[in-house]
């Protein structure tokens, strides 16, 4: 009877401290940290065979939030009308919720991808705790935000050369604009007060991977080419710049404040 009892007693105290955890439970603390945005060079011929060559990249960049949420990526394929014109559907979330905020930049501004060091966007608000994705916004330009007018209006602005394994070349002049935000970008940090910033490097060769030049406007006087509104080139970029897994986010020990 006595074992008995002192086992009942037992696993009551454990059950007790178990209970416990919660009074343990770190709060939030407010702290601040600097976004940058940077580029990645093409290295590789794209899907389609083609070398693409940047010659400006530019686009107006909005809000940049980050949540608690985790992205994960489903399995199972999925289908796209845009695979019927020879495209290749990006990657997706199979099943994200953003969660809680935990900080943002709220500020427009024209970013030039190819700038020397890239582009400081601004200093992000925000809170201590588990970092687990982040949102992208490209905004509208105006005067105010793109001055030297390098954006025509659009909120992404690509020129360069692309050339193929057959020795064809394309000199080309192409915009996007996005109807929302680029949601479930992937960030997974605890994150303290430890100093440091975070880096957005944009990969451009997943900008580009998708698109086929040849569908691509007649050159004008120029010698120029656009992509036209249903042409598989326009829907391949659009699609490209839409990618979650063309931003990667990284945090840079150490850096600034």
């Amino acid at each position: 009877m006595k074992s008995l009892l002192r086992s009942t007693l037992a696993v009551a105290a454990t059950l007790m401290c178990l209970g416990c955890g919660d009074d343990t439970k770190t709060e939030a603390e407010r702290r601040t940290f600097n976004v940058s945005m940077t580029s990645i060079a093409p290295t590789t011929p794209n899907e389609h065979g083609w070398t693409v060559t940047p010659e400006a990249i530019q686009l107006s960049v909005g809000t940049v939030r980050f949540f608690e949420g985790r992205v994960l990526l489903s399995k199972a394929p999925r289908f796209h009308w845009y695979s019927l014109i020879g495209g290749t559907a990006n990657a997706h979330p199979g099943h994200y919720v953003p969660g809680d905020a935990l900080g943002e930049v709220l500020k427009v501004q024209t970013v030039d991808l190819l700038a020397d060091g890239g582009a400081l966007l601004g200093e992000a608000n925000a809170v201590t705790g588990s970092y687990g994705s982040l949102e992208l916004t490209l905004a509208t330009p105006t005067a105010a935000t793109d001055a030297q007018n390098v954006l025509g209006g659009h909120q992404v602005h690509v020129r360069g050369t692309a050339s193929h394994t057959s020795g064809a070349t394309v000199h080309f002049d192409a915009t996007v604009d996005l109807p929302k935000a680029i949601e479930g970008v992937r960030f997974e940090r605890e994150l303290k007060q430890e100093p440091g910033a975070v880096s957005i490097a944009v990969d451009l060769g997943k900008w580009v991977n998708r698109i086929n030049f040849a569908t691509a406007s007649l050159p004008d006087a120029a010698g120029v080419s656009t992509f036209p509104a249903d042409s598989q080139a326009q829907n391949a970029l659009v699609r490209g710049v839409e990618d979650t897994s063309a931003y990667v986010v990284t945090w840079v020990e150490g850096a600034a404040q």
